[in-house]
Parts: structure tokens; sequence; C-alpha cells
């Protein structure tokens, strides 16, 4: 009986002192045995605890999005669930959210906000536009597993738009809304708000990391000088709209 007590102390003991190391975990070690698992996103510069940790550069297939501060919840954890409050923070980049990986392997996210510098986008265009204003919003849902994404819905805001080309034109903000399909894509519409000379209406898909999308623009007022400044925009249609179209990779790939 003496024996067992001895063991089941030590036991005890064990416990203790491995939680307590894994409380103290430092993150740069936590990385180094955990990095197979983040796949395209890489961190440099890592710093803290496992818990509450710091990374001084974090790039997703090779590009850099800012400095990155997590938190992570503990309670969790005993449904094996590892979820993180982050916030990615860079010169144009703010995003931030709770991401989870769950015990199946599937990372969803919930709430994440972020805004990022339109120019971010210019790639879909070719270099033939660039890109002026900020486009912000908030990813209510989503999922990612076996390289699909699902369950995905939320809302963004373009502000102070303007795009130059063979002239500049500014536009009010515009509003788009998406979601998951059952094939696997995101959709969404695209619309003005309502308040400016040139009118947009517009769709997208998304396939990650493809974006195929298609806006007409058109003169809210049929004004002479708006119309003049459609023929430059995009593809000039006979009825004196002008349609817009995006087709690219959201990221820059290798």
């Amino acid at each position: 009986m003496r024996l067992l007590k001895i063991l089941l102390v030590l036991v005890v003991l064990v416990v203790i002192v491995g939680v307590a190391c894994l409380w103290r975990l430092p993150a740069d070690l936590g990385y180094r045995y955990g990095e197979k698992y983040f796949g395209p996103l890489a961190l440099t510069g890592v710093r803290g605890t496992i818990w509450d940790g710091h990374a001084d550069g974090v790039s997703l297939f090779g590009n850099d999005l800012g400095e990155l501060d997590w938190t992570a919840l503990k309670k969790p954890l005993l449904r094996g669930d590892v979820v993180t409050d982050i916030r990615i923070k860079g010169g144009d980049i703010d995003i931030g959210g709770l991401l989870t990986r769950r015990r199946d392997g599937a990372v969803s996210a919930e709430g994440l906000r972020f805004s990022v510098p339109a120019s971010r986008f210019e790639p879909l265009f070719d270099g033939k536009l660039q890109l002026l204003g900020t486009i912000s919003g908030v990813l209510d849902e989503a999922t990612w597993w076996n390289a699909g994404l699902s369950n995905a819905s939320g809302t963004a805001h373009w502000s102070d738009v303007g795009a130059v080309g063979e002239v500049e034109a500014h536009f009010t903000d515009i509003l788009a809304e998406f979601t998951s399909q059952p094939d696997g894509s995101v959709s969404g519409k695209v619309r003005d708000d309502g308040r400016g000379a040139i009118a947009v209406l517009g769709h997208f898909v998304l396939r990650p990391p493809m974006l195929d999308g298609e806006a007409i623009l058109s003169a809210r007022n049929g004004d002479p000088q708006t119309i003049e400044t459609l023929r430059h925009i995009g593809e000039p249609l006979p009825d004196g709209t002008s349609r817009v179209v995006l087709r690219g990779r959201m990221l820059h790939l290798p």
C-alpha cells in the first residue's frame, strides 16, 4: 500500500511538472515542432509562449503579411480543439479574429476582421489598373478542410474607391456580400452605395486561390462626361456602359 501511495504521488508530481512546462513552453520551440502543420503559413522571429506569443513576420505562400500576435484559449483544448485569437498587423494589412484548428484537421475562422489596400488586388487586372482605396470587412465564418472551403459568409466594403489607367476615375463606396456554394466555391454580389455618378453592379466567384468576376459600370444620370470616362475603363459596350472583368490568383503563389 505504501508503494502504491508513493507511485501515486510521483504520478501527480510528473503531471504537475508536465503542465507547468507546457504552460511556459517557449513559442519558438512549439513552432519548430509544429511547423509541419502550418502548411503555407510561415513565421519568423517567434517569441513568447505557445499561449501568448508574437512573430516578427508572418507570410502566406511567400506573401508578407506583417507581424502576428496571438493568444491561445485553454478551455477548448479539453475537447481537442486549438482556438487562437490572432492579430496580424502590417504596414498596410490589419487582420484579427478567432481561428480554430479542430481535432479532425479542419481550420475554421470566426469573426475575422480584415483591412487591406485595394492595390493588393492589382494583379487581377494584369497590371493595367492602379487601384486606390481600402477594402475592409468581416469574414463571419469559414471552414477550410481537405483543401476545400465551406460555410463561408461575410461582407466587404471598399472605401475611397479609385482606379488609374488611361484615365483616373473615382467612385463612391462599393459593397459586397459573399457566401459559400455547394460546389465548394464562394460567390458574391457587388454594388455601389447609390450615391455616385457611376453605378456599379457585379458578381464574383472565388475558387481558392482563383478569383473570377465581372462588373457593369454605367452612368447613373446619363452625364456625357461620365459616359466618356467609362469608355476608358474596362470594355466599352454598345449601350454606353462598360464591362470590367477580373480573373486571376488572389495571391502570388510559387
